[in-house]
């Protein structure tokens, strides 16, 4: 969801961030023990069995598993985190119900690092689907955002921006050309991938899109 913020700066963008929070996913798996017991308890009542009723369970864990499927996006929509990525003319702002966790300012000097890996077994997201990120580094502080993509995506981000790969640590002490220029680059990555695990900003890929998109059209100098 993007909004726009009521600043100085009219043409302010504000992007919600971390959709899927921990609140959202705790309330996830309530939702579907409640549901799964609920309707178990009813199935077992109407076609009652011997031992455990496995048509019940069944029966319990489809309607929940709908169910729950149904009501995340309608949580979503009414349950935010509370975190806000803001680009103005000031810079770009990571903020938490109206107050500032990070600001990386537009008048000082900024590194931006890009970098992307891919992920190698399924979790929320598909396998071979890829993490992509941006973290802006002012004064040994770190404003960083993330998104999924898929290989498809990945190509046209990559149109946008140059994401280097993050490598692990195994690759890179084999590197053989311009180790020492590869090994600098990935300590830097491997830092900016630390803050991004633990502080990083969720962004869905068409907001991660948008907001590279504002770098590059109100500060290019920052971007490689």
């Amino acid at each position: 969801m993007t909004t726009t913020f009521s600043t100085s700066q009219a043409d302010a963008l504000a992007i919600d961030v971390d959709r899927e929070h921990g609140g959202l996913r705790l309330s996830m798996i309530a939702i579907f023990i409640g549901l799964w017991i609920l309707v178990f308890a009813i199935t077992n009542s109407l076609i009652p069995s011997a031992g455990f009723n496995i048509i019940a369970g069944l029966v319990a864990f489809v309607v929940a598993a709908v169910g729950g499927r149904l009501l995340e996006p309608i949580l979503k929509e009414r349950w935010p985190s509370g975190r806000v990525v803001q680009v103005d003319t000031d810079g770009v702002q990571l903020r938490f119900r109206g107050s500032t966790q990070e600001h990386v300012r537009s008048n000082e000097a900024v590194s931006a690092l890009l970098w992307r890996f891919k992920i190698d077994r399924r979790s929320r997201v598909p396998k071979g689907w890829y993490v992509v990120a941006c973290a802006l580094e002012q004064d040994d502080r770190f404003l960083a955002v993330y998104t999924f993509a898929s290989p498809d995506n990945m190509t046209a981000l990559s149109k946008l921006a140059k994401f280097s790969d993050l490598m692990s640590d195994k690759a890179t002490k084999n590197a053989r050309q311009d180790s020492l220029r590869i090994a600098g680059e990935q300590r830097r990555l491997r830092l900016a991938e630390q803050h991004r695990w633990n502080d990083g900003a969720e962004m869905s890929y068409e907001e991660f899109t948008r907001y590279i998109e504002r770098l590059n059209a109100q500060f290019p100098q920052w971007l490689p």
